[in-house]
Parts: structure tokens; sequence; C-alpha cells
């Protein structure tokens, strides 16, 4: 553990000294703000679905889960290995009295607080846009839905870690911007089209995101059920990335 949280602080030192961090944040201020602008401009179709605060939760929680987060993970974990490619350091890390494998989990963690941090700053921006509409009295937004938010956010955070266990194995075999972020889209894409059709599609990195794009169906209610199968995914990219850092630490150096 005590390597562990070195080497997570040191990684930490790395967020301030490239653009991996950009994407991850700017992805939630550019999507409310998108929303935001629909939104204000949309006081007839906002009244098709009223409460209009409700609503607004829904729609920013399945933008970011099906097509958002996806995206700014993919770019994300894409640029923070492309930083260890260009500054040649697995020469220095790898000669560390440390596990090879540690490096490869603070990479896996260091994406995943990242991806809080999204997650976070998601819900403080859906909170101040929501407030902001409801000073126009014309679209109805109704009271705060605080259980909704929470439940939301904390749905999709655990959605959100078999996609970042995924994009942080994929540079090491195939790198690239083009490839991660043409691998999420379609990813995701198919996902959604396979929505209903098997549980199995929980074994697939959005698997569990996708789920999201049913929340505009009001009578049902999140599947919590498939949570278990997703982190069970999740665990197991993670192994599988371990395992094979540690296997082709080489081609790293």
């Amino acid at each position: 553990m005590t390597a562990l949280r070195a080497c997570f602080s040191a990684e930490r030192i790395k967020w301030r000294r490239s653009w991996l961090i950009l994407p991850i944040l700017l992805a939630p201020l550019c999507q409310t703000g998108l929303l935001f602008t629909v939104f204000w401009f949309s006081e007839f179709r906002v009244h098709m679905f009223r409460p209009g605060f409700l609503f607004w939760l829904e729609l920013n929680h399945a933008a970011w889960n099906l097509v958002v987060m996806p995206v700014a993970v993919a770019m994300m974990c894409e640029l923070s290995w492309e930083q260890e490619r260009e500054s040649r350091a697995w020469k220095h890390l790898l000669i560390q009295p440390v596990p090879r494998n540690i490096h490869y989990l603070v990479k896996v963690l260091s994406h995943g607080s990242l991806v809080l941090l999204a997650q976070a700053l998601l819900a403080m921006l859906m909170l101040i846009g929501g407030f902001l509409l409801q000073t126009q009295p014309s679209l109805q937004m109704g009271p705060l839905p605080l259980g909704t938010l929470i439940r939301f956010s904390g749905f999709s955070v655990l959605s959100s870690l078999a996609v970042v266990a995924f994009h942080t194995w994929l540079p090491l075999r195939a790198s690239g911007i083009w490839v991660s972020l043409a691998v999420a889209i379609v990813g995701s894409w198919l996902t959604l089209r396979l929505l209903g059709t098997s549980p199995m599609i929980l074994a697939l990195p959005w698997g569990l995101a996708i789920q999201m794009s049913q929340v505009f169906d009001r009578w049902r209610v999140l599947p919590w059920a498939y949570v278990p199968g997703s982190l069970l995914a999740a665990s197991a990219l993670t192994v599988l990335g371990t395992l094979d850092f540690s296997k082709h630490h080489k081609s790293m150096s």
C-alpha cells in the first residue's frame, strides 16, 4: 500500500504537466452548457417532459453515459499513455524497487479519480444550470429532485468503472487518439443497439452505462441488479491490463 500511495502521488503531479486533465474536465462543462442553451430556447419541448428539473437531470445523465463520458475517458487515457511514451519515463520507472503491476494499477486509479472529479463537476453544473433555468417560469422546472440526482450520479460513477478499465488497457495494444475515439464511439453505439437483447452486454465496457438510456421511461427503475456484473467486468479488464502490462513492459521502454 505504501508503494501504491507513493506512485499515485507521483502520478498526480503529471496531471499538471499534460493535457490529459482537460478533456475529462471540459466534457461536463461543454455538455451542460450546450444542453442549457437547448433547454432555454426549447420551452415547448420541455413542457412535454414535466417537471422540467427531472427532465434536465435525465437528459444530462443520458448524454453523459451514452456519449460524452466514453469519449472523454478515451481521450484522457490515450493522452495519459502518450505522455509516458513521449517522456520515455518507463526505463527509469521500471528499475525502481516497485512491482511492475503497481505502475499499471496507479494508472487505473489515476484515470478513475479524474472521472470521479468530472462526475462531481457534472453534478455541480447540473445544479447550477437547473437553478438558473428555474428563473424562467415558462419552463416549469419544479423543485430539485435531490434523491434522483444522487441515484443517477451514483449509477453513472459505477457505469464508468468498466469504461475506465478498458480504455486504460487499450492504448497498450492500439495506441493513437483516433483509434481510441473510434472504439469509444462505435463500441457505445453497438452496445446501445444491443440493449435489451441479452444480459451478456454487461460484459462489454459500455454495458452498464448504456442502461441510462432508459431513464426517459419513468415507469422503469435503474437496473441496479446489473451493477455486480459490470463491476466484475471492470475487475477482469483491470486484471487483464495488469498482466498485459507486466508481460509487455519492454515495449513501453
